[in-house]
């Protein structure tokens, strides 16, 4: 209905028992950045390559120029994953609390979606690794996608209590989409 006096909603958003407007919890679903694989170094050790170093500031800096400021933090413990959140942070120029989950190590989607089910932040960024990261993508919105190193899945979760299947797709981004990020 248009006229006078109404005006459209910027997003998901529901109205609680008390009329306070609260906007449905997002999910920024991050695949950490190019990593590199020196030779003698365990797994979770991994750094970052050079090219995820710039990949993960350039996508910070999207991040931040489309308005998704997380409330949250939350990151796998992997040596790559912790550099990714924190060179999205730096790039996106947020400071925002910090959470590392042993369990995002591991790749179950069902560890993925218990952090999103006992957080309580409105947008929430959660930075973890390949092939969790697309299951989880399909597991909270029911579409298949692909997350390349990089890739940020924003998600609008409209039941937090049970996140899988509740989801709609924003937006997906990855490095190759935003200027200063991988071109290869």
């Amino acid at each position: 209905m248009s006229g006078a006096g109404h005006r459209r909603s910027e997003g998901p958003e529901v109205i609680s028992a008390t009329r306070q407007r609260c906007r449905t919890p997002t999910v920024l679903l991050m695949r950490h950045a190019k990593a590199d694989r020196p030779p003698g170094v365990p797994d979770r050790a991994r750094p970052l390559a050079d090219r995820g170093r710039t990949d993960a500031l350039a996508v910070g800096a999207a991040l931040a120029g489309l308005g998704s400021v997380p409330t949250t933090a939350v990151s796998s413990p992997a040596r790559r994953a912790l550099e990714t959140t924190e060179q999205v942070l730096i790039g996106a120029g947020w400071t925002v609390p910090m959470q590392v989950i042993e369990s995002l190590y591991g790749g179950r989607v069902e560890d993925v979606l218990a952090v999103i089910r006992s957080s309580e932040a409105e947008t929430l960024l959660i930075v973890g690794h390949q092939p969790s990261w697309s299951q989880s993508v399909a597991a909270l919105t029911g579409g298949a996608v692909y997350m390349p190193t990089a890739a940020v899945a924003a998600i609008a979760v409209s039941d937090r209590g049970q996140p899988q299947g509740s989801g709609s797709l924003l937006w997906l981004i990855t490095p190759r989409l935003i200027e200063g990020g991988a071109r290869a």
